[in-house]
C-alpha cells in the first residue's frame, strides 16, 4: 500500500510550473492572490473606519492566515471552540478570543493551562456559576482571566437576554478577585447574508440597539465595556456607522462561497471581496448522456441547502449537484459539448467552514502554479 506524508500526494508538485493542472482530486485549492487581496481588503477598511477586527478563525482553521490577518492588522481571532484556542495560541496568534463558553472542570483546567502561555487571551460567558468556577480555577493557579458577559441580541444561541442579569454577571465577573471584565459579546450570525444591503442594515440596527443600552448602563455602573465585538463578512460596511460595536468577528471574507455570493456587502462600489477557495474535482465518468460523474460529493463538498456553483472546467450553463458521499454530478446543457473522463473542473463551496472541515490541507496556488500545501491545524472539536 502507497502511504503518503502530512502533505498528501500533490506535495511533489510544489512549484512545479503547471502543476494545479496535475492535481490529485479532490483538492481545496487557495488561490493566493485573491487570499492576500481579501485579506488587505478588509483590514484597510476596517482602519479607514476606526474599527477593530478580530476574524473567527472557524472559517479557515490555520495559523498560516491567522497570522496573515494578524500581520495585515487584525487584533486576533475568534475561535468557537477550546481546541481551536489552543492550536491558535501555540502557534503565536495573540488576542484570542473564545465566543462561546468553556464548562466543564477538565476544560476549565485545559483552559487555565492556556492562559498562562496566551497573550490576551478573553472568554465569553453567559452563566453565574460558571464564572464563579472560573474564578476559582484562575484564583488556584495564581492568574487573571479575561471575561466578556455574551447579549443575546436575536441568534437566539448563547447570550443572556434580560439586561438586568447581564448586568448582574458583568458585576459579578469585575467583582471577583481572579477575573477581569473586558467588555461585551452580542453576535447574530443569521442576517449577515441577507442579500439587501438595507434590510441587512435595518435588522442589525435592531439587534444593536439594545446592545447599545445595555453599554450605556453598564458604563452609569462603572463597568464601561473596553471591547464591544460582534458583527461578520454581511455587516463589515454597516456596523461602524452604527456606533455600537467596537470590533467585527467577520470570517468568510477571506474566502468567500455561495452562501454569500448574492449578498450585497457594501453600500457603494463593487463586491470587495473574490472567490478565493475552491474544490478541484475529475471527471470519473461519461457514460449516460447529458452528464459527467465526478469524484466530490458529500464528503468533499459537505451537505448543504445551497449548490455548489462551477467555477471553471464546464461550459457554460452548467450546474453541479452531490449525488453521493464521493461523487458529483455535472448537469449539462443541452447542445454544450460533452466532458471527458479526467477533464478538471473547480467549483465555489456552499459553505466555506463546513467545507473546509472535510480536508486536512490547503493547496494553494498562484495562477496555474502549486506554490505551498498548508496543514488546517485546528480541526479537531474536543
Amino acid at each position: 500500500m502507497t502511504m503518503h506524508g502530512a502533505l498528501g500526494p500533490n506535495e511533489a508538485l510544489i512549484g512545479v510550473p503547471g502543476s494545479r493542472q496535475q492535481l490529485s482530486t479532490p483538492a481545496l485549492v487557495i488561490e493566493l492572490d485573491r487570499l492576500e487581496r481579501n485579506i488587505a481588503a478588509m483590514a484597510a477598511h476596517c482602519r479607514a473606519n476606526g474599527h477593530g477586527l478580530r476574524p473567527v478563525a472557524k472559517i479557515h482553521k490555520s495559523v498560516e492566515i491567522a497570522r496573515r490577518q494578524v500581520e495585515a492588522g487584525a487584533l486576533g481571532v475568534c475561535c468557537a471552540t477550546l481546541a481551536e484556542a489552543e492550536i491558535m495560541v501555540e502557534g503565536g496568534i495573540p488576542g484570542v478570543m473564545m465566543f462561546s463558553s468553556v464548562v466543564t472542570p477538565p476544560k476549565i483546567a485545559r483552559l487555565i493551562a492556556l492562559n498562562a502561555r496566551a497573550r490576551d487571551l478573553m472568554v465569553a460567558v453567559d452563566d453565574a456559576e460558571n464564572v464563579a468556577a472560573l474564578d476559582a480555577a484562575a484564583g488556584a493557579a495564581g492568574q487573571r482571566l479575561k471575561l466578556l458577559v455574551d447579549f443575546e441580541v436575536g441568534g437566539r444561541r448563547t447570550g443572556i437576554a434580560s439586561e438586568d442579569a447581564i448586568v448582574r454577571l458583568a458585576r459579578q465577573v469585575a467583582d471577583s478577585a481572579a477575573l477581569e471584565f473586558v467588555g461585551v459579546q452580542g453576535y447574530n450570525g443569521g442576517l449577515q447574508a441577507t442579500p439587501d444591503y438595507a434590510e441587512r442594515a435595518q435588522r442589525q440596527a435592531a439587534c444593536v440597539a439594545p446592545l447599545r443600552t445595555l453599554c450605556q448602563r453598564l458604563t452609569e455602573a462603572g463597568l464601561a465595556p473596553g471591547i464591544v465585538t460582534g458583527g461578520g463578512t454581511g455587516t463589515h460596511d454597516i456596523d461602524p456607522g452604527q456606533g455600537v460595536l467596537s470590533e467585527s468577528q467577520a470570517g468568510t471574507y477571506i474566502f468567500m462561497d455561495v452562501n454569500y455570493g448574492k449578498t450585497r456587502l457594501r453600500r457603494d462600489g463593487p463586491a470587495p471581496f473574490e472567490v478565493a477557495l475552491d474544490v478541484r474535482a475529475t471527471v470519473i465518468s461519461t457514460s449516460q448522456a447529458g452528464f459527467a460523474i465526478t469524484d466530490a460529493g458529500v464528503k468533499e463538498l459537505a451537505r448543504d441547502s445551497l449548490a455548489t456553483e462551477i467555477l471553471s472546467g464546464a461550459p457554460p450553463g452548467a450546474t453541479y449537484d452531490v449525488v453521493g458521499d464521493d461523487l458529483g454530478r455535472v448537469n449539462l446543457p443541452d447542445g454544450a459539448r460533452p466532458l471527458r473522463v479526467g477533464d478538471a473542473l473547480e467549483c465555489v463551496t456552499p459553505h466555506c467552514y463546513a467545507t473546509l472541515n472535510l480536508y486536512s490541507v490547503y493547496h494553494c496556488v498562484r495562477g496555474d502554479t502549486l506554490v505551498d500545501i498548508w496543514p488546517i491545524e485546528a480541526r479537531a472539536t474536543w
